[in-house]
């Protein structure tokens, strides 16, 4: 019998609920979980603190130290010359207890990770998926990049990691982590265009290398709708899973993927991801499961929840159960979240043509490497 366990921790909820662009989200999902009653079907496991030693397995001791500096200032007045070079200004301003935030998010991640290296069959972790961080410097809202010293950690006894990322924006920072790796494949979907954050992940890039091949990008245009998504995905991820033969899987599921998010430009449904998410968990590896992006609050949480019951294999009613943010989910008070009349800026030959350039690199680079 599988063992799936959930993280959660009041702690870690009043620490991202100090980022402004996600409010009290962490705790907005939890509830629902719970009052679906989907808790039952997990092992419930509170988050730890991690250590300065687990936030220098990938950040510069420079960058953690500037963290601990500021964990104690109320009140910055200014941006400084220093603030500005590590990132943490505009998308990434100061907040309070600065490092305390990240040791509670990379503390989430790698308790996940510790159940799955103890033997459970799959972790979930919404509190996670901080992708965009980089070594020395915090972008894109993330200021940490747990995605990637999870990661490190779970090569201490898996030699091959498959990270998939469904989150709207690309995930740069862990693809940059790992380009030039071979037993860390990076596949990202991403929505992908001029000017859009973080302008990265074209079909081309491939990684450097020993990990020629590793890196895979299967960007998108605006409005994709869930059949063309589906397919894409279908097809990209089995030939990523059957080329790599990973030994266990991260997947990153950023709400913002979802419709009616106004930092994201996709026509998806929670229902085209659940099939998305179908497809990984027949695969027989282990399962680390995080959040991500996703500011549209409510519709993050209709889709997590239904992520969560998909993962513990329950049946959920559509009608939203009483929980303490009931009224949040008027008018219809029900797990719908409706496609829009978006144009879809994606044609059949272009899909198919990013399916065949990654096919052919899987082919390339790593079928006959492996």
């Amino acid at each position: 019998m599988k063992e799936i366990v959930y993280i959660t921790d009041e702690i870690i909820q009043a620490e991202i609920m100090k980022l402004g662009n996600v409010g009290n989200r962490s705790a907005v999902v939890d509830e629902l979980v719970r009052a679906y009653g989907l808790l039952d079907f997990c092992k419930m496991i509170s988050s730890k603190r991690s250590t300065r030693a687990d936030l220098l397995s990938f950040h510069s001791s420079d960058y953690i130290d500037c963290l601990l500096r500021y964990n104690d200032e109320n009140d910055i007045e200014e941006v400084t010359e220093e603030l500005q070079e590590y990132g943490l200004a505009y998308d990434c301003p100061m907040i309070e207890k600065v490092y305390n935030f990240a040791t509670s998010v990379v503390g989430s991640t790698l308790t996940a990770i510790d159940a799955v290296l103890e033997g459970a069959s799959i972790a979930i972790n919404w509190n996670g998926g901080w992708h965009h961080a980089q070594r020395d410097k915090a972008t894109g809202f993330c200021y940490v990049n747990d995605i990637v010293i999870g990661i490190h950690k779970l090569r201490t006894r898996f030699q091959k990691v498959l990270y998939l990322d469904l989150d709207v924006h690309h995930g740069d920072g862990v693809e940059d982590a790992f380009s030039f790796s071979k037993y860390v494949m990076t596949v990202s979907f991403h929505q992908y265009e001029p000017g859009y954050f973080p302008g990265t992940g074209d079909v081309s890039d491939v990684g450097y290398g020993p990990g020629k091949g590793y890196t895979v990008n299967a960007p998108y245009a605006r409005g994709i709708a869930g059949p063309a998504f589906v397919k894409y995905f279908h097809s990209i991820a089995t030939d990523a899973y059957r080329a790599f033969k990973p030994d266990v899987c991260i997947v990153q599921c950023g709400g913002d993927v979802i419709v009616g998010d106004h930092l994201g430009g996709t026509n998806l449904i929670p229902d085209d991801c659940l099939k998305c998410v179908q497809e990984v968990l027949r695969w027989n590896t282990p399962l680390v499961f995080l959040g991500g992006g996703g500011y549209n609050v409510i519709n993050t949480a209709k889709y997590w929840t239904q992520l969560t019951a998909l993962i513990v294999g329950q049946t959920i009613s559509r009608d939203i159960p009483e929980n303490a943010f009931f009224m949040d989910y008027g008018p219809d008070f029900t797990l719908e979240v409706f496609p829009t009349h978006t144009k879809d800026h994606n044609t059949k030959d272009n899909l198919l043509e990013n399916e065949r350039c990654i096919k052919d690199n899987l082919e390339r680079y790593v079928v006959k490497t492996v």
